[in-house]
């Protein structure tokens, strides 16, 4: 089954509430969280995710993001971090390896090869081993870059369709999707930012995504504390995925 890959913010709305919606993710269709950390400037993120990130912030640690990990560990999902390069830089070299101590698989830098393109080669050389770099792209990024970072890199990647989360750019996502599969070919592609229903999950499964990330739809239900809700979203992509392979 291909994977389906939730994206929450660490904190939001709070750590027990985020917890209780761990321990029922559905582990036959979950495959990785990306783990948002807080920030004050998520420039990315669109309108609902950075609200979360406000709420969040108020009483996040780093230490924190353990907490989840090991979560997610006991139901043997995959953590990748995402995390802005403003965080990340100012936490100095330690923070890669303290990251990869407490089980996170890997990071998302969503504004490393936009902002920060100069530093980008360097970023992936600092990562120790046992932490995966995950390329970041979307249909803004040069071709130069998809194929550069994609040779420097392994793991899998993440396609965004929007340039931000809860963005609706109108796009043609079959001209989008056959753009990133032919140019990283072999390679598994995820696709996020701007899935907003089961049945655009469907369409682009189809097309060949070998998964999809879910996280503005996600924020409702969690604001509202509605797991029931979660585990019945879960269960619908679940008999989806069925169909489509």
């Amino acid at each position: 089954m291909k994977p389906l890959v939730l994206y929450f913010t660490a904190n939001y709305p709070s750590r027990e509430i985020l917890s209780e919606f761990i321990a029922r993710l559905d582990t036959s269709v979950v495959k990785y969280v990306e783990l948002g950390m807080p920030t004050d400037n998520p420039l990315y993120d669109g309108p609902t995710i950075k609200g979360t990130h406000g709420t969040s912030l108020a009483d996040f640690r780093d230490s924190d993001l353990k907490i989840y990990s090991d979560l997610l560990r006991e139901h043997d999902i995959r953590t990748y971090l995402l995390v802005y390069y403003h965080e990340l830089r100012k936490r100095g070299p330690g923070f890669l390896h303290y990251l990869r101590d407490i089980g996170i698989s890997g990071l998302i830098i969503p504004d490393l090869f936009i902002d920060y393109f100069d530093s980008g080669t360097e970023v992936i050389k600092s990562f120790p081993e046992g932490l995966e770099f995950i390329p970041f792209f979307n249909p803004a990024t040069p071709d130069s870059v998809i194929r550069t970072v994609a040779e420097m890199t392994s793991s899998w990647v993440y396609y965004g369709l929007q340039p931000s989360t809860g963005i609706n750019v109108p796009f043609d996502l079959r001209e989008v999707s056959k753009r990133i599969l032919e140019m990283v070919p072999g390679r598994e592609v995820n696709f996020g930012f701007g899935i907003r229903t089961v049945d655009q999950v469907r369409e682009i499964m189809e097309l060949g995504s070998n998964g999809v990330a879910i996280g503005t739809m996600l924020i409702p239900m969690l604001k509202g504390n509605r797991i029931d809700d979660f585990v019945e979203f879960q269960e619908k992509v679940r008999e989806m995925m069925k169909v489509v392979g």
